[in-house]
């Protein structure tokens, strides 16, 4: 792509294993000045689009992650980077958020759970190979970008976002920068303890009791797999007897229906998410908390029993400037925030006062 003149084409098929759609209406202009790539790189699927300066998706290639090796998982990342470049022409940056260990300053790939990606200068293997500038940082960072440039903390100088997927994610915004502390290392909100003698947290990190055990998708599922059991004339157990996957998306569905038992899980939840959120209040004094992820099907539930906790633990007067909003932009989110961290930490000047980093 070459500036702002060029129109977004009808959506195709890239493939058997792709999808890709036109986000924008036909012969609309793209209204940004530069031509940023973002690209979402999980644990299971890989996206690749391009993102206007006002935060619209214009086009999009979703894919599954290649997890065999370390070479095969590079050259699909470079095989559909070269397709995005082929289909839109001279590009500006790249920027990519990935479910892994990021040491930014360095756009170095640390560690990865779910890639086979180990000490990867990905940073510099992009820039080398297409000629523009990248940045390289991890799926919590840039899923709070996004929230705090498209979505529901837009406007605000102090956020902070919690992700419950498997785990729980973190990002911080303070002064309208986003904060990753003297190693790059900050956010892991989901390791805060929050009962000293509580079960055992996941993977590893050496702590009991984090947040992270009570409400992270893992541990909704664990919780409505645990009613399912003891209450086998609700919902959640007829559903168990009839061999159906009890996990997270169930316990939220049914809750929203208003299964009494799913209902009562899904708030004791929000209750331990609710003691996280306090914590955070008092310590960042923010002007919202913004919850993604397992939050969004049955946020009215889950997002008001952690209100209620916040409200009675929080102190004053952190509590009552405080929203608790769930985050708008779902599994969009990365590739959103993959090509807000390239505008901002790229092209500062076309950018908010104070939106870069610390």
């Amino acid at each position: 792509m070459a500036g702002a003149g060029r129109r977004v084409r009808d959506g195709t098929r890239w493939g058997d294993d792709d999808v890709r759609r036109d986000a924008a209406r036909e012969g609309d202009d793209l209204r940004q000045t530069r031509s940023i790539v973002g690209v979402d790189l999980g644990g299971t699927k890989m996206a690749v689009g391009l993102v206007d300066g006002e935060g619209t998706i214009c086009d999009l290639a979703v894919s599954p992650a290649v997890t065999t090796s370390t070479e095969a998982c590079l050259a699909e990342i470079e095989r559909r980077l070269d397709r995005a470049v082929a289909d839109y022409g001279q590009i500006d940056a790249i920027g990519v958020g990935t479910a892994s260990m990021v040491d930014f300053r360095g756009g170095r790939i640390v560690l990865s759970t779910n890639l086979p990606l180990r000490d990867v200068k990905l940073r510099d293997l992009l820039a080398t190979r297409y000629g523009v500038p990248v940045a390289v940082d991890n799926d919590a960072n840039v899923a709070c970008l996004a929230e705090h440039r498209y979505g529901a903390g837009r406007g605000t100088s102090e956020m902070v976002m919690l992700t419950l997927g498997t785990g729980i994610g973190g990002g911080i915004i303070t002064g309208g920068r986003l904060y990753r502390g003297a190693s790059g290392a900050a956010g892991e909100l989901g390791h805060m303890v929050i009962d000293f003698d509580g079960p055992r947290c996941q993977g590893a990190c050496p702590n009991s009791g984090c947040l992270e055990v009570y409400a992270s998708g893992r541990a909704m599922g664990r919780a409505a797999l645990e009613a399912a059991r003891a209450r086998p004339d609700s919902g959640l157990g007829r559903a168990l007897a009839a061999g159906e996957e009890v996990r997270g998306p169930l316990l939220s569905r049914l809750a929203l229906a208003g299964d009494p038992v799913a209902v009562e899980v899904l708030d004791g939840i929000g209750q331990k998410l609710g003691v996280g959120i306090a914590n955070i209040v008092n310590i960042f004094n923010p002007e919202i908390v913004v919850v993604g992820g397992g939050a969004a099907e049955a946020a009215d539930i889950l997002l008001g029993a952690a209100r209620r906790v916040v409200a009675a633990r929080a102190l004053r007067p952190q509590r009552d400037e405080v929203r608790i909003e769930p985050a708008q932009h779902g599994n969009e989110a990365g590739l959103l925030g993959a090509a807000a961290l390239a505008m901002v930490e790229l092209f500062p000047e076309q950018s908010p006062a104070g939106e870069r980093s610390t």
